[in-house]
């Protein structure tokens, strides 16, 4: 997995920083996962995707994975030269299903990253498609457990957030049935908001009203694990979804509306579990839903102080992992949003040597205007560098 790409060897002969590629394994007797967090060095747009689609192919391809998700973090006017560089790259292994494209503050022509999740040993996985023809979820399965992942859900031809909202959800609803689930299967959401600020209670009312009509609020336990943030959806319109499900067998899903040092957020009007536990074909996946500066009783601490705020979020995710039986080297996938560049970068220089989880950082602006950072983490036990 160190093979070296002739992107790599360009920028070594330019003396430009490379990049990195962060490559997590988890494996059981049934199959293997891995986990991909890809950050290109500097360069232009081109040699950035260049050099970072080279690396996530190389694994995927010695490790004879297939994709069952993915992420890109670009700059809006660099989505379609990285997109065009991950067709070439791909070849065979492209299955339709493009990565969430998504557009967080950054300079012009940037790639921020990308995250992959990967498997090698299940049965397909099977491209479905949306109401309108596009390939946008994985269905697979392992071991008698079936799953779903749904990736960059958007709905632009409604009007306003709230509706948007609604249609998203009633879209991974469909995709759920399409493949033999329901919504009561999800195990983990991705929420992506363009101007979070603006309407994120109106969001969280939509979510509110679609799951208590679906049944899943209440002292029923199924609320999904989630992570709402201000990142913009690349691909038009307010909100984007991703979703990750899982189902089959009676102990498919585990979901803690309250863990760590937090209370549930439906406390607060935030419809989503503080973390969700996943039988996966490697074995346990724990997702821990994006995580900032607020203690048990919903209250924003440590306000105008970044140091105080990255330190409070991180220990909070710490204490999530720690009951459900994890540590901080199990930790297989990280997303890290500063509010602003100076919070950004001081958790860069500072949190990232503390913690070196495999983690892309970026800046997108947090749920409420006095939080200044927000952490979510995936973690297995047993994990490990191939």
């Amino acid at each position: 997995m160190t093979s070296r790409s002739s992107s790599a060897c360009k920028r070594a002969a330019a003396q430009e920083p490379p990049g990195t590629c962060d490559v997590r394994l988890v494996e059981s007797p049934a199959a293997a996962e891995w986990y991909i967090t890809a950050t290109p060095g500097a360069g232009t747009t081109r040699r950035q995707a260049e050099e970072m689609y080279d690396q996530i192919v190389g694994v995927l391809r010695e490790s004879r994975a297939r994709m069952v998700q993915e992420r890109l973090f670009a700059s809006a006017d660099a989505i379609s030269c990285a997109l065009a560089v991950r067709a070439a790259a791909l070849g065979d292994l492209d299955d339709g299903v493009e990565p969430t494209l998504l557009a967080p503050r950054c300079p012009e022509g940037q790639i921020v990253g990308a995250q992959v999740h990967a498997i090698r040993g299940i049965a397909g996985p099977g491209v479905l498609c949306s109401g309108g023809g596009r390939p946008q979820a994985r269905a697979f399965e392992c071991d008698g457990y079936r799953y779903l992942t749904g990736s960059g859900l958007c709905a632009p031809e409604r009007d306003g957030g709230p509706d948007q909202t609604r249609l998203v959800f009633e879209k991974a609803e469909a995709l759920l049935a399409q493949a033999g689930g329901t919504l009561l299967d999800i195990a983990r959401t991705w929420v992506w908001m363009d101007d979070i600020h603006s309407w994120y209670g109106e969001l969280n009312q939509a979510r509110t009203r679609f799951f208590t009509e679906r049944g899943l609020m209440g002292a029923s336990g199924r609320l999904p694990a989630s992570t709402g943030i201000g990142v913009s959806p690349s691909g038009g319109g307010r909100v984007a979804l991703d979703f990750f499900a899982a189902w089959g067998r009676e102990d498919a899903v585990a979901r803690f509306p309250a863990a760590g040092n937090q209370r549930s957020a439906c406390d607060y009007g935030s419809a989503f579990a503080r973390c969700s536990l996943a039988k996966t074909p490697g074995g346990v996946t724990v997702f821990c839903s994006g995580t900032a500066a607020i203690d048990a009783a919903g209250h924003s601490c440590f306000l105008n102080d970044p140091q105080g705020q990255i330190r409070m979020a991180v220990d909070n995710v710490l204490a999530v992992l720690r009951d459900m039986g994890c540590s901080s080297d199990d930790v297989v996938q990280a997303l890290a949003y500063g509010a602003t560049p100076a919070v950004r970068d001081y958790f860069l220089a500072n949190g990232r040597h503390e913690f070196p989880w495999p983690c892309l950082t970026m800046i997108g602006d947090i749920c409420r205007a006095d939080l200044l950072f927000e952490i979510e983490v995936t973690a297995c036990p047993r994990a490990r560098k191939p």
